[in-house]
């Protein structure tokens, strides 16, 4: 039996993203604008009613397309609206195609949404060195420094929880139980 996190434990949904997404490090802004989008719609949500409608939210949202959804304008924030297979929260949807604006108003200056993230932790990953398994870790101190520095930018239903578990999804904080068989796989692949 794979040795896991134990929140990745409690459902088939949760246990496959554990396996194959979660905290593996990815550097395009386009993987990384999703899984800020992701988190932004998981906020005050259980994270398997995100998981199970992750299908049809990717194809809403043109599969987190920076260009995209940075052109996204009232007819598209009306068929977001009505579709039955996403989460519809008006001010979600909003963020997500505003924080699309701010990452690429950062390409149209010449600055990568990526390299701005891994550059926070010197383009390495941070290990928390998570011993207990009985709760993921909720802040960091770069958590929160990135989140300062995004809302400034203008980044929107961003605070320092959801972007520690972007980071985390994201393999730029490695929150994996120490004792996980994937918290020293992510760095090796």
């Amino acid at each position: 039996m794979k040795q896991r996190c134990q929140w990745a434990d409690k459902s088939l949904i949760l246990q496959e993203y554990h396996d194959n997404y979660w905290g593996k490090p990815v550097f395009s802004n386009q993987e990384l604008f999703q899984n800020l989008s992701i988190q932004v719609l998981q906020s005050g949500l259980n994270f398997e009613v995100v998981l199970s409608k992750l299908s049809n939210i990717l194809d809403a949202f043109d599969n987190f397309s920076v260009v995209k959804v940075s052109r996204y304008n009232e007819k598209d924030l009306q068929r977001l609206l009505h579709d039955g297979g996403i989460i519809k929260n008006e001010r979600k949807i909003k963020a997500i195609i505003k924080n699309a604006k701010m990452i690429a108003d950062m390409s149209a200056n010449g600055e990568s949404f990526s390299d701005f993230l891994w550059a926070q932790v010197d383009f390495v990953p941070v290990n928390i060195y998570q011993r207990w398994n009985s709760k993921m870790n909720l802040e960091h101190p770069v958590s929160g420094r990135i989140c300062t520095e995004l809302k400034k930018r203008g980044f929107d239903f961003i605070g320092p929880v959801n972007i520690s578990f972007f980071l985390q999804a994201s393999g730029i904080i490695n929150a994996h139980w120490i004792n996980c068989e994937y918290y020293r796989k992510r760095w090796v692949e």
